[in-house]
């Protein structure tokens, strides 16, 4: 069986990278970086850097983008409970296309895998790649392309301040009870409570970033 390669740019592969330090906290909230240090970290002209600052600006993962470099954005409880209203508002809206879609045996498959794996999970990148997956299960299946790429685009903050804001046991297992919440009264016809249910989990998160002190 032939593999199927796929091929990506210097900058694609360079951008990947500092994403994940950022969402990783690898690389800090708040911290600079330089177009003079990636291209010797990396080994590459300017180019494949500028490239890369560009799309992680897009991402909204950094500000302040200048001739030598970029800020990572710091953490902004305003800008973070902005955010955080958009995503619910979308979710509610994406979780009632799935119905409408008749999708909602197909979403309620997905909810339960996902909702196993985060109370599974072994360790911190398990439980979150579990929590993106089970939130963005609404989106796959609402049947709207700018929705699902509107969430991808903005979630990703939400979901980096999340990652440091859930910080104990405590805080995961009253997540993962709120998911089985939702897939509860999903899956049994509740659409209206699994709604309200999500709207609340959305809150909870928001009230987390709130108490996160960087």
């Amino acid at each position: 069986m032939k593999s199927t390669l796929v091929k990506m740019t210097l900058s694609e592969q360079i951008y990947n990278i500092l994403k994940n330090e950022i969402m990783s906290g690898t690389i800090p909230l708040g911290s600079k970086i330089t177009n003079r240090e990636l291209q010797e970290r990396f080994l590459v002209s300017s180019t494949p850097v500028r490239d890369t600052i560009n799309k992680l600006y897009q991402d909204g993962l950094v500000k302040e983008v200048t001739k030598t470099g970029a800020q990572v954005i710091s953490f902004d409880y305003g800008y973070a409970a902005e955010i955080n209203e958009f995503i619910a508002a979308i979710s509610g809206v994406a979780l009632h296309m799935t119905i409408a879609k008749g999708a909602d045996k197909e979403v309620t498959k997905h909810l339960k895998e996902y909702l196993e794996k985060q109370t599974s999970a072994p360790d911190d990148d398990a439980y979150f790649d579990a929590d993106f997956h089970f939130h963005k299960s609404f989106y796959d299946f609402c049947g709207n392309q700018f929705l699902k790429e509107t969430y991808k685009r903005y979630n990703l903050i939400r979901f980096l301040l999340i990652k440091f804001a859930i910080r104990t046991a405590e805080d995961r297992s009253c997540s993962t009870k709120q998911h089985r919440d939702i897939v509860n009264a999903y899956s049994s016809g509740q659409f209206d409570l699994a709604s309200r249910l999500l709207e609340q989990h959305y809150i909870h998160g928001l009230s987390l970033i709130k108490g996160y002190n960087p």
